[in-house]
């Protein structure tokens, strides 16, 4: 088990790595795409410039509808891990609490039954005493 558990965070490194790695290649990528987003703009023709805006704005709007449902889902989901874990939480402390409120309970009533069994077998004793003395007498 031990075993399976450090390949598993060395999984877990090497995925890190690829994505640090990924996140680095995609700003790059990014900065030179605006970079040069810039530079077109400014050599485009004044007839061009109009109508590639429009379908750049068009782009851009599709790609945010996209997106934007998937980010408000992950935000979403955090917010459902963030209620579960506190849930859970509270949970774990409700638990704790009646499982001290039992192990009272119970030793309190050992206390009474301690206390009481031997008034209610005296009791027991004295209503049998009177019961044998009353069929006595009747007879």
């Amino acid at each position: 088990m031990p075993e399976e558990h450090r390949i598993t965070e060395e999984v877990g490194e090497l995925l890190k790595s690829l994505q640090t790695m990924a996140a680095l290649i995609s700003e790059a990528a990014t900065e030179t795409a605006q970079a040069a987003a810039v530079a077109g703009a400014q050599v485009t023709p004044d007839f061009l410039a109009s109508p590639l805006a429009e379908l750049a704005n068009a782009v851009a709007n599709f790609s945010e509808s996209l997106t934007g449902p998937l980010r408000k889902l992950l935000a979403e989901q955090q917010r459902l891990a963030d209620l579960m874990a506190n849930w859970s939480e509270q949970h774990r402390r409700m638990s704790e609490q009646i499982a001290t409120w039992a192990d009272e309970h119970r030793r309190l009533t050992e206390q009474m039954q301690r206390l009481i069994l031997p008034a209610l077998e005296q009791t027991d004793g004295v209503s049998k005493t009177a019961r044998i003395f009353s069929d006595e007498l009747r007879h």
